[in-house]
């Protein structure tokens, strides 16, 4: 990869020990046993009418076979990316979830890696003191402006007002990232590929519109930690 991006190792990145837990992924820095930004997120969800409505509707063994299928394709298009970045080899695929998963990894990488200028780490460990923990996928330049970018591969094309969460998840990083580093991250990228019809899609956000997203995403993250005071979530 560094012959087509360079690879710039600007800062020293911690490795956080993970736990996946009944109430959800924690992540261990020192003393702190910080929730990642996906619990977060899940937690303090709004709405989960849609998505109720979909488990009754289709029935709980086909909903759980749909979320394991998509989680499995969604790793292997992760591991498409974060080896090419690695200079590791693909395994061999040994199912067809693996292979939906590379392809749809490369046609990320085929569309939009002309994009990146430089990556400064790939699944990147980040935190934010006393708050969460989370790991983005990429961090580096885009479109000649420091990003935080994240991969997302869905069923079917998704519209901007549907991936609120998405952007408060990369907010997360961004803000952990610039706690740490001293960075001032002001973009962030969601790169998706689309399952049903194999379209691709780039959604982005910067300046005062990422800033709501940072404040909203603080706000959850307070939300969550004042339910665990009260009771209402499992530290």
């Amino acid at each position: 990869m560094v012959d087509l991006i360079p690879i710039r190792k600007l800062y020293k990145y911690a490795s956080l020990q993970r736990q996946d837990l009944p109430e959800g992924r924690r992540y261990i820095y020192g003393e702190q046993k910080l929730p990642s930004v996906t619990t977060v997120l899940s937690a303090t969800k709004k709405d989960k009418g849609a998505l109720d409505a979909w488990v009754k509707r289709v029935g709980q063994e086909e909903a759980d076979r749909v979320k394991n299928e998509a989680g499995l394709v969604g790793t292997y298009l992760h591991e498409v990316i974060e080896r090419m970045v690695a200079y590791r080899d693909l395994p061999r695929p040994t199912r067809w979830e693996m292979c939906k998963g590379y392809e749809l990894g490369y046609k990320i990488i085929n569309t939009y890696f002309h994009n990146v200028n430089e990556i400064w780490g790939s699944e990147v460990s980040l935190y934010y003191p006393e708050k969460y923990a989370g790991t983005t996928d990429l961090v580096g330049v885009y479109r000649d402006k420091p990003a935080i970018i994240d991969f997302k591969q869905s069923n079917k094309p998704k519209r901007r007002e549907w991936i609120e969460d998405y952007f408060c998840q990369l907010a997360a990083y961004a803000m952990a990232h610039d706690i740490i580093h001293g960075t001032n991250i002001d973009n962030a990228v969601i790169l998706m590929a689309v399952r049903s019809d194999g379209s691709t899609a780039e959604f982005s956000t910067a300046g005062r519109e990422f800033q709501g997203y940072k404040d909203m995403w603080m706000r959850r993250v307070d939300d969550f930690h004042q339910a665990i005071s009260n009771g209402e979530v499992k530290s």
